[in-house]
């Protein structure tokens, strides 16, 4: 990619979308950071290179097809979209309710896929090399208990993406899409999660570990989110240890992430072995 490039990021009021706004702009690049609330973000509006954006990916395709069409005008045009915006919404399975079910999937699913596709006309009138990069999860190969809601999310996300890329390569459009997987990290991803209102009792014990596993990653056993935000800089710029290499769709961010992802994989692969002469009863006969 060229020297400056203009990226435009959600939700940047913390993690790893503040941590990203802050590194590319000091590496030269301009950005757009957004957040559902602009005063958690206005001291970024201070930093060279960064211009803020009132936006909440929940609103209307109208609305977001305003707030993009406004984002271009900033620096003339956009060159990366940076989907990171979302909130992990936790409960058992029985415990989660319709309404937060559907919130959770209006902000991590609908509102993600909404600004892509208002993105994706403009991205192909440039007709030059763009990005669309979106911040999933190791949630988004593996699920987690108490985290169906938000797991599930992610996944819904991994599709959307995957098949999004194969259409983008099949048409030979300059447009890369890459999915970023981060595992666990000091981002204060406890401090933000918001849980079910609905308690069962007969599910605290798995609350608690899955609560204490999450405090501990916030606190203690968490990766830096400075050095993923700059790996994930690295992986669109094409710098360090990406510099010259082909980026996959999938990148893990954490070796957590590949080692929770290649353990279920594995075990995935034995089963689907085991149980293949099941499966082949039903392949047609010549």
């Amino acid at each position: 990619m060229s020297a400056s490039q203009v990226f435009y990021i959600t939700g940047t009021s913390s993690g790893f979308g503040r941590e990203l706004a802050l590194i590319l702009s000091q590496r030269g690049h301009k950005v757009i950071a957004t957040a559902r609330t602009i005063s958690k973000i206005e001291d970024l509006g201070k930093v060279d290179n960064i211009k803020i954006q009132q936006l909440d990916v929940t609103d209307s395709f109208d609305i977001l097809q305003k707030k993009v069409e406004e984002a271009i005008s900033f620096f003339g045009t956009v060159d990366v979209l940076v989907n990171n915006a979302g909130y992990s919404q936790t409960g058992c399975f029985e415990e989660l309710t319709d309404g937060e079910i559907r919130k959770q999937y209006d902000t991590n699913v609908f509102g993600t896929v909404n600004l892509t596709r208002v993105f994706l006309p403009y991205f192909r009138s440039t007709e030059k090399e763009s990005i669309i990069c979106t911040i999933t999860s190791a949630g988004g190969l593996v699920s987690f208990p108490t985290s169906a809601a938000y797991t599930s999310t992610k996944f819904a996300l991994e599709g959307f993406f995957e098949g999004l890329d194969g259409e983008l390569k099949a048409s030979n459009l300059p447009i890369r899409v890459l999915i970023i997987e981060p595992g666990g990290y000091k981002t204060n991803f406890i401090g933000n999660i918001i849980k079910s209102e609905n308690q069962i009792d007969v599910y605290n014990p798995i609350k608690e570990q899955i609560h204490q596993l999450f405090t501990e990653y916030d606190t203690t056993t968490g990766g830096n989110a400075l050095i993923g935000s700059k790996l994930i800089a690295d992986a669109l710029l094409k710098q360090g240890f990406a510099a010259g290499k082909d980026i996959p769709l999938r990148l893990p961010i954490g070796s957590d992430c590949i080692n929770w992802s290649v353990e279920k994989f594995k075990k995935t692969v034995d089963i689907f072995e085991e149980w293949r002469p099941f499966a082949a009863e039903s392949d047609p006969k010549n």
